[in-house]
């Protein structure tokens, strides 16, 4: 089974609302993120990801755990397994610029972004940060 190492982030402003976004190869609200090319540490990762995907910069980052997603339809290939590598991260100030592997973006309080259709993982991850943040 092919596995994909990613790294992605729980992304919020200064209001402490949360960046989430749907993607031609998701059916769900996700995270951005992507894959961790060869060379890169997971921070160098992620810093490229989100500046390829918004074209805004992150700092404050905070690993907080890492989660398996067995394969399954929420992805466009439903034979890949993830590694999913998760961070927290506050937007620096900067206007986004989605690139192609967005469709739909917001920025969301915690009550709103868990009413949203959210991938399995995302979920879980955003009530990690509710708790840590007390929201």
């Amino acid at each position: 089974m092919k596995t994909k190492r990613c790294v992605g982030a729980v992304i919020y402003n200064d209001e402490m609302k949360i960046f989430l976004m749907t993607s031609p190869k998701w059916n769900c609200w996700v995270i951005p993120g992507g894959r961790i090319e060869d060379g890169e540490s997971e921070e160098e990762a992620l810093h490229r990801e989100i500046k390829e995907e918004l074209n805004i910069n992150i700092t404050n980052l905070v690993k907080v755990g890492e989660q398996m997603k067995e394969p399954s339809e929420s992805f466009i290939d439903k034979k890949v397994q993830f590694h999913f590598i998760n961070f927290f991260a506050k937007a620096m100030p900067g206007e986004i610029k989605t690139n192609e592997e967005i469709d739909t973006w917001g920025w969301f309080s915690i009550t709103e972004a868990l009413e949203l259709n959210l991938l399995d993982t995302t979920k879980v991850l955003l009530e990690q940060f509710k708790d840590q943040h007390n929201l």
